[in-house]
């Protein structure tokens, strides 16, 4: 059994799946939402889309302080306790009396949220060498479509009881079973890590670093970009052939797919030597044309919708550039830093594109779309700097790792 909790993959997979349920805070409520109104008597549309963001804005609020307190308390700590905040975040919205106690306790959940996922990242970067770590990188930057892929694979769920609690309720019971085997399999820092890692060093290294900040720019114009065309794209679409707006969202699911592969291709491509200059040329391309497509050409239903599948290829090879995290970490104890900074960023990408987007098509023309696709494509592209480092690379002041530290190494947890 030992052996068992001790496998590398087992670590990486679970560390995963927990990134992905503290990102399904957030979609979990997007099945539900007109359940819930109804049942709080909610009729505003900023009031519904309340229930479904604040979670994010947690994290968009939070992020880098999350950063700065995994580096400080630990990775495995902090991915435990976050892990607990969104069980028992769940536990009060399902028995919330009022609407607005149900958002305060949303926005608890998105303490669990940010604490979880810069944890669980910061985790995987320390448990994983070379380009095992290059995978795991690729493979955490699925875990947003991850999180909405699941959802509406389970729809049906909440309304096979006739409750929406219910959806809450398998959240919460499944982040629970990930966490207890978390607690068995995931090791905990070593003596020397510990004394490594200094209370603001860390920090304060990475706001001073431009390469962060790029990285996380760059992730930001492409959450940015997705989020706003995906948003936008059933009610466009609607608006130009005349078609039900529920039958493009279904859709949206083959998108998430899409989006999922380019995440994944980006970690091969860099183990097989492919330069992250290429791939990231590659998914401004893919990104770019489809979007622009879409939104200027007339082309049909169905081009239009495949259109959607490539750009949302072409944005998971923008965001798959997560396995260049490691790379522009200032220091090996500013990586909780890092990762805290960058999904701080990316988050404030994810908040401007669904409102700019649905502004900009009040317009009922394509140009003023188009026009925010290009300047999310430019913006995109303040991550050339970091696109042309080597994945290999190590930062100079990074300290030697201990040998307990990789998750090849047999480890003591």
């Amino acid at each position: 059994m030992a052996t068992f909790f001790q496998n590398a993959y087992l670590r990486i997979l679970v560390t995963y799946a927990l990134g992905v349920m503290a990102a399904m805070t957030v979609s979990e409520a997007v099945t539900e939402l007109g359940a819930i109104a109804h049942a709080f008597h909610i009729d505003g549309h900023g009031q519904v889309g309340l229930i479904m963001s604040l979670p994010s804005l947690m994290v968009a609020l939070g992020a880098l302080l999350a950063g700065y307190t995994v580096d400080r308390f630990g990775d495995r700590v902090v991915l435990l306790i976050g892990a607990v905040i969104i069980v028992a975040g769940d536990l009060l919205v399902i028995a919330a009396p009022t609407f607005t106690l149900l958002l305060i306790c949303r926005a608890i959940t998105g303490v669990g949220y940010v604490l979880t996922a810069v944890a669980a990242v910061t985790l995987l970067i320390r448990i994983t060498t070379g380009k095992q770590r290059t995978m795991a990188m690729a493979l955490w930057s699925t875990f947003v479509p991850a999180s909405f892929l699941l959802p509406f694979l389970s729809a049906g769920l909440a309304e096979h009881f006739g409750d929406w609690r219910v959806a809450f309720l398998a959240h919460s019971v499944l982040t629970l079973l990930l966490a207890a085997v978390a607690q068995c399999c995931l090791p905990r820092r070593s003596a020397e890590e510990k004394i490594i890692f200094s209370r603001t060093r860390g920090l304060r290294d990475v706001l001073k670093s431009p390469l962060p900040w790029l990285l996380g720019i760059s992730f930001g114009a492409d959450a940015f970009l997705q989020t706003g065309v995906i948003t936008t794209l059933a009610p466009w679409l609607a608006k130009s052939y005349g078609v039900d707006p529920l039958a493009v969202s279904r859709w949206n699911v083959v998108a998430m797919v899409c989006n999922g592969i380019g995440c994944l291709m980006v970690g091969a491509l860099l183990n097989r030597g492919v330069r992250a200059m290429l791939i990231g040329a590659l998914g401004i391309v893919l990104t770019g044309i489809p979007a622009l497509v879409i939104f200027s050409l007339q082309l049909g239903l169905w081009p239009s919708l495949v259109a959607s599948w490539v750009f949302t290829f072409g944005s998971g090879l923008l965001v798959g550039m997560w396995a260049l995290a490691p790379v522009v970490a200032p220091s090996r104890d500013s990586i909780g830093a890092t990762s805290g900074l960058i999904t701080q960023l990316t988050l404030i990408g994810v908040f401007l594109g669904p409102p700019l987007f649905f502004h900009a098509l009040q317009n009922h023309t394509g140009h003023s779309l188009s026009l925010l696709v290009l300047v999310g494509l430019a913006v995109c592209l303040v991550g050339i700097p970091v696109w042309l480092r080597d994945p290999n690379h190590k930062p100079a002041a990074e300290h030697r790792a201990p040998d307990g530290a990789g998750i090849n190494k047999s480890s003591v947890n």
